[in-house]
């Protein structure tokens, strides 16, 4: 009794030791959790989110009609009053500060659609990597039920190895394939802790940050593969609902509106003003209207530019439309592929598990040596793992050929 108490004493002193100092397991994230938490907290989002801020200040810049000017002039000499007051407003000609301002805000709304296909991207990579994490948890959990059967089946050799009924050979064996186990699982954990490394950086968190996710959620080991639909659906669906064509378009109206103004820069902007003043004692006011000659510089080169960044976008828009149709035709297809290997990998497994347990039981009836029951063992778990990788391949390609044709689900 006093020992307990002693160690109860010592315990609540040495922080991190008692009860209470235990930390609670972060909560278990589902799929639409962990979409909603990198919405909100990833860096690149909200990176791309401030610089819509920039570009929402310019529009109100652009579109700001020239402002007034004043001057006063006094004479310096000495016993003259005389001064002399000029106010000017320049008048464009054209509605410069309406085109500018248009060109700025369709760059705005362009930068807004580049913004939802960024987050299409990030968010698919999130969906990838959670099924990831929630794959390497069952690659774990596989791992450390084969390290148990492993050193079960050592302890029995060592049981027959006492009685004869096994060699020192088949003890060797028996050990160097239980290292093998633990070497296994080691690296279970190690893809376990890099996958959740890879989903707290999109969530904006450490990457040794705690993360769980959680049984259910969206995840089947099992899943029932829907049919492909034919390929030109998908390619419609990207073409017609993806961001980037969108943000292409209103770049090409701000690269119009952009040639169209600096033409108009070519014209002069007149300058209206208004003269006060006094000298020797009588005041005067007169009106002026001033003029800038473009004698020298017509704006050639501002509008050379502005029509080869506006070629350059018709070039991009017949670039983009092969690139997405690319994008698409490939994730049809790896997609296909994922889910036939899937159902042969499924239908394997199944074989494979009553497999091994007979010849388990063969071994230790002395129906099979110890090297025949090892080479099932292996067959055992290499087309496990295997059927593993076939799931996080289903579910990663399933992801991919949903980004690529923005369907928007988030199952």
């Amino acid at each position: 009794m006093k020992k307990s108490f002693l160690f109860l004493f010592i315990a609540a002193l040495v922080p991190g030791r008692g009860p209470s100092a235990a930390q609670e397991p972060p909560p278990a994230l589902t799929l639409p959790a962990t979409l909603s938490e990198v919405r909100t907290a990833n860096p690149s989002l909200a990176a791309a989110r401030r610089q819509l801020d920039l570009l929402e200040a310019e529009v109100i810049i652009n579109s700001a009609y020239p402002n007034p000017s004043i001057e006063i002039d006094k004479a310096a000499s000495s016993g003259s009053d005389g001064y002399e007051i000029k106010a000017v407003q320049p008048v464009p000609l054209t509605r410069r500060a309406g085109t500018a301002g248009a060109a700025t805000r369709a760059s705005y709304e362009a930068a807004q659609k580049e913004l939802q296909a960024l987050e299409t991207v990030i968010l698919s990579a999130a969906r990838k990597t959670w099924y990831a994490l929630r794959i390497a948890k069952e690659r774990r959990s596989f791992e450390e039920t084969n390290l148990r059967f492993s050193m079960d089946i050592l302890n029995k050799i060592e049981m027959r190895l006492q009685t004869g009924e096994a060699g020192n050979a088949d003890l060797a064996r028996a050990k160097v394939e239980t290292s093998r186990s633990g070497l296994h699982l080691h690296e279970a954990e190690t893809t376990l802790r890099a996958a959740a490394g890879e989903l707290n950086t999109l969530m904006g968190r450490r990457p040794d940050a705690p993360a769980a996710v959680s049984e259910n959620g969206g995840f089947s080991l099992a899943p029932v593969a829907p049919a492909l639909e034919p390929l030109e659906k998908y390619t419609e669906l990207a073409l017609a609902r993806r961001s980037e064509p969108r943000a292409l378009a209103l770049n090409a109206r701000a690269a119009d509106l952009g040639v169209a103004l600096e033409k108009s820069k070519r014209l002069p902007v007149p300058e209206l003003g208004l003269i006060r003043g006094s000298g020797g004692g009588t005041g005067y006011t007169r009106l002026f209207l001033g003029l800038e000659l473009p004698l020298w510089y017509s704006n050639k080169g501002e509008i050379k530019r502005a029509l080869a960044h506006k070629a350059s976008l018709d070039y991009e828009a017949q670039r983009l439309e092969l690139e997405i149709r690319r994008e698409v035709y490939s994730a049809w297809l790896e997609l296909g592929l994922a889910q036939k290997r899937l159902a042969a990998s499924r239908e394997t497994v199944a074989l494979l598990n009553d497999l091994r347990r007979t010849a388990s039981q063969d071994y230790l009836s002395g129906k099979i040596d110890l090297a025949a029951f090892y080479e099932t063992n292996r067959v055992f778990l290499e087309e496990n793992v295997s059927y593993l990788d076939a799931l996080n391949g289903y579910y990663e390609k399933t992801a991919q050929l949903e980004a690529a044709a923005n369907s928007g689900e988030e199952k």
